[in-house]
């Protein structure tokens, strides 16, 4: 015969405080997205095109084409903080961290406005070629180039004296420009033959070296090469092709910039037009200007793992490295989407700051694009309104409920541990049985 004999077991004390604290550390924890998601939006000139981070202040700054001003958005707030009055259709904005100063692409106007990043005022103009687009800085000579559409050249500035130091002929409508500090190569994007509207052939990207300022190689590649960025971690460079209105390539052709050959092309959405690096996750985020959405490529497989739908006609894009967030200009919209990648924590927070020409109301328009290579025909779109002052609203939410998934984790783990000291206090129960 058997005889069960009750036993004091602390483990039971210790097995509830360890179920209390493991909900206490997983509802605690910040709220973490799962996927990338627009955590704000931020109300900016008309036609945004060209974003820019400038590290010393921790501002981004946005070119408005269409408002002929340049906003400064404040990346701990996401708000606007000041309008700059620049040249006609400023486009790009390249940064030079030896001066703090920043170089606007007027691609009406045909000069760049040098911005001083501590004053937020333009100090000089620089006359470069007919409609100037992108531009790079050169940190190993401390020069900034600017492509020139309109005349197949890219122009050279010395960032120490403001002065244009030479002129290099390239393809046929260069575009963007990317800096490769471990060659010393700038690759220019040409866009190739014909205008937005047009059936373009096979476009190339100009390779110059820095140290001589003379074309190395031209590299073949999709169709429409509009935008170009580097890839620190494995040294590739990225070409957004957006081929022309009535045959897209929506492809982005991986250059290797050891071989400076196309080593792969990755299919993203409609029309991609604008290029970033993100450091923080090695991703390449490329803006899908007829999708209205943002495409994340995985730098070590060249594949698409990331969707992120965003304002009308997204455009440029950069990465701020302070708070990790993506940085989209909507030029359909008039804004900025402020992109949260998955590995990012996020709070809720709304701003609401004044500024000075831009707009405080939104009107719903309907036009004919003049502006240039990124035309695709009317549109209908919701712009901002030009008026002497405005408002800047940004808003943070995750795209996916966070709470619900700590929670659900929570309970995931609850079960585990308790499981766990089911089965271990069952042969606990059984190695206790002794003969009578």
């Amino acid at each position: 015969m058997y005889s069960s004999r009750r036993v004091s077991n602390p483990p039971v004390r210790v097995l509830s405080v360890a179920i209390s604290l493991v909900l206490i550390v997983v509802l605690l924890t910040p709220k973490v997205s799962l996927a990338d998601s627009v955590t704000a939006t931020v109300k900016v000139g008309t036609e945004p095109e060209g974003v820019t981070f400038d590290p010393t202040n921790g501002y981004l700054y946005v070119a408005n084409y269409g408002s002929d001003v340049v906003s400064a958005i404040n990346g701990t707030t996401n708000a606007v903080v000041t309008n700059v009055t620049v040249g006609t259709g400023p486009d790009r904005i390249v940064f030079d961290p030896t001066n703090g100063y920043l170089y606007v692409a007027n691609y009406g106007s045909d000069m760049i406005s040098v911005i001083s990043g501590s004053t937020n005022a333009v100090v000089t103009n620089v006359t470069v070629g007919t409609h100037p687009e992108g531009g790079a800085f050169d940190t190993a000579n401390g020069y900034v180039y600017v492509a020139n559409w309109g005349s197949g050249t890219v122009s050279v500035i010395s960032g120490s004296t403001n002065t244009l130091v030479t002129t290099v002929t390239v393809g046929t409508h260069p575009d963007k420009i990317a800096f490769d500090p471990t060659n010393g190569y700038l690759y220019v994007a040409n866009y190739g033959p014909g205008s937005g509207l047009g059936t373009v052939s096979a476009g190339t990207v100009s390779v110059i070296s820095g140290s001589t300022n003379t074309l190395v190689t031209t590299v073949t590649v999709g169709k429409g090469p509009q935008c170009v960025a580097f890839d620190s971690t494995n040294g590739d460079v990225y070409v957004a092709n957006a081929g022309s209105a009535d045959t897209y390539s929506d492809t982005v052709s991986v250059i290797s910039a050891s071989t400076n050959a196309v080593i792969a092309n990755v299919t993203v959405g409609s029309n991609p037009y604008g290029v970033a690096f993100d450091s923080a996750n090695g991703e390449i985020y490329v803006t899908n200007t007829l999708s209205d959405s943002v495409s994340g490529i995985s730098a070590s497989t060249n594949t698409v793992v990331a969707n992120v739908t965003v304002g009308i006609g997204p455009d440029g894009v950069a990465f701020d490295p302070t708070n990790g967030h993506l940085y989209v200009a909507n030029f359909g919209s008039g804004t900025v989407s402020v992109i949260t990648p998955a590995s990012s924590t996020t709070t809720t927070t709304t701003s609401t700051t004044s500024s000075t020409s831009t707009s405080s109301t939104t009107s719903t328009t309907t036009s004919t694009c003049t502006l240039g290579p990124y035309c695709v025909g009317s549109t209908t779109s919701t712009t901002p309104t030009k008026s002497s002052t405005s408002s800047s609203t940004s808003s943070s939410s995750s795209g996916i409920p966070e709470f619900p998934a700590q929670l659900g984790l929570a309970l995931l783990v609850t079960v585990v541990i308790v499981m766990s000291y089911v089965f271990a206090r069952r042969g606990l129960r059984v190695d206790e049985q002794a003969p009578a």
